[in-house]
């Protein structure tokens, strides 16, 4: 194995976060041309669903069921980790959709970016008790 689920988690993570940045204050910029600016959405897209979410999400499901164990009832908690997932996918776009339309596009993805990095940060520096929980 060349990477534990920690490692994959705060990978995809900074993927994630590195998808975000190239969103903020570029698709408005006059500097950039119409063909720019649809490449860096393309590559932002790209980045956040074709490689950052996949391998965050999977390595989180992964460290989430061993971290849960078998001696706790692991069906009922990853249920409701899915129900948790299920409910976001439902409540973000309404709310990002709000912010994009009152304040502008550059802050939904600043504010995706800003919690994404915390939440890499905060995996780097507990690593160790990660790595622990899901032993």
């Amino acid at each position: 194995r060349r990477f534990d689920d920690v490692q994959l988690i705060y990978g995809g993570g900074a993927i994630m976060v590195a998808s975000c940045l190239l969103l903020v204050d570029r698709l408005h910029a006059p500097s950039c041309s119409q063909n720019v600016r649809l490449g860096l959405w393309a590559t932002a897209v790209f980045l956040m669903y074709a490689v950052g979410y996949p391998i965050g999400h999977t390595a989180v499901i992964g460290w989430f069921s061993k971290a849960v164990g078998t001696k706790r009832p692991q069906g009922l908690l990853m249920g409701l980790f899915a129900s948790a997932g299920s409910v976001a996918r439902v409540v973000f776009p309404i709310a990002a959709g709000v912010v994009a339309q009152r304040v502008g596009t550059d802050l939904v993805f600043a504010s995706l970016a800003a919690m994404l990095a915390a939440t890499v940060l905060v995996i780097v520096v507990f690593r160790d008790a990660f790595r622990d929980a899901a032993q």
